[in-house]
């Protein structure tokens, strides 16, 4: 848990003090009439879709759509294409320039002129995050002598010949028994060093602007000119390079060699690569949400964390609790199915 505390607090620390000071803001976003600013109902709407359509389907544009199709993944690229499909025509039926839904869907639309982001309130939400990390970290390393006595009795226990196994541990699978499962401190530097790498990769491929998103997904741009395909090559690109590693992965290369590949991470004792083949309702419901959701404001996780660590208020203050009582919601539904 703490290594994900660390990629989280990183992400957020290099977007707040870095990124969101230096990067200036979606030029098209309240400028250009095709890219509509979404109103309050239009934020709610979508941070509750996104959020209950990632946790039903189990993945985004980052899980899914990176991650999954680089893995060859059935599975995600039909999410994939049902949330291609539900962000396009979503974005298409709410655009401005559709005169036949105009009128029915003003009401996710406004006409004010955007809030800038506030550096500070940025900070404060970061810190939210952020301490609660620092105090973990420390906790590990006080819990270093701690962790090295129970592993060694464990161990010691383990080793019994007169007695069978009738059922496999997550240790049975692992394949670097120097490393020990409970102990996070290994994961920690690498885990910020990615996080401030994904924070990167999305403030300078433009991910993080609205305006980038949307003005994908509305094909109406296509008739005056100013379509931007900047999001079809930014997730070309990322599964490419998720696909080139995912060669140095046993099991998982297309191109596998046993020179090159890994049976298991150097910071860990196995990897954990999702290997859910089930396509079913739940799958094409949350990712027909997701994309309705994303289409409706150009909004989806990755980019809303780098929103929020800038300050900007309509998502902090709309989005991210729509998406979490969504998240909660599919949840739920989960555990009743």
């Amino acid at each position: 848990m703490t290594w994900k505390l660390a990629f989280l607090s990183s992400f957020l620390l290099f977007s707040n003090l870095v990124l969101g000071a230096y990067l200036e803001g979606d030029e098209r976003f309240g400028k250009d009439v095709s890219i509509p600013i979404p109103s309050i109902i239009g934020y709610v709407l979508a941070g509750g879709l996104v959020g209950f359509g990632t946790r039903l389907s189990n993945g985004c544009t980052t899980g899914h759509g990176v991650c999954g199709m680089a893995r060859l993944s059935v599975r995600s690229v039909a999410a994939v294409c049902t949330f291609m499909i539900t962000g396009i025509g979503t974005a298409v039926l709410t655009a401005p320039d559709n005169h036949v839904t105009r009128n029915f869907t003003e009401f996710l639309r406004t006409d004010d002129v955007p809030q800038q982001p506030m550096q500070w309130l940025g900070s404060i939400i970061s810190m939210v995050i952020v301490l609660p990390t620092i105090l973990a970290i420390f906790r590990l390393v006080a819990m270093k002598e701690e962790i090295k006595k129970t592993s060694s009795i464990s161990q010691t226990k383990s080793i019994n010949p007169s007695k069978d196994k009738t059922t496999q541990s997550e240790d049975d699978y692992a394949c670097n028994p120097d490393v020990d499962l409970r102990d996070d401190r290994h994961k920690i530097i690498p885990a910020a060093t990615g996080g401030l790498v994904f924070a990167l990769g999305l403030a300078v491929s433009g991910m993080v602007y609205q305006g980038k998103v949307l003005g994908f997904l509305n094909l109406y741009l296509l008739s005056n000119g100013t379509y931007d395909p900047t999001l079809l090559l930014v997730m070309g690109g990322a599964c490419l390079v998720s696909f080139l590693a995912y060669q140095f992965v046993s099991g998982w290369g297309v191109l596998s060699h046993p020179y090159w590949t890994r049976t298991c991470p150097l910071t860990a004792k196995k990897f954990s690569v999702p290997s859910s083949t089930v396509i079913d309702a739940p799958l094409f419901l949350g990712a027909a949400c997701f994309g309705a959701g994303w289409g409706l404001a150009g909004i989806c996780p990755g980019p809303a964390i780098y929103l929020a660590a800038i300050g900007t208020p309509s998502v902090i203050s709309y989005w991210w609790p729509a998406f979490l009582v969504g998240s909660l919601i599919a949840h739920k539904l989960k555990e009743r199915s």
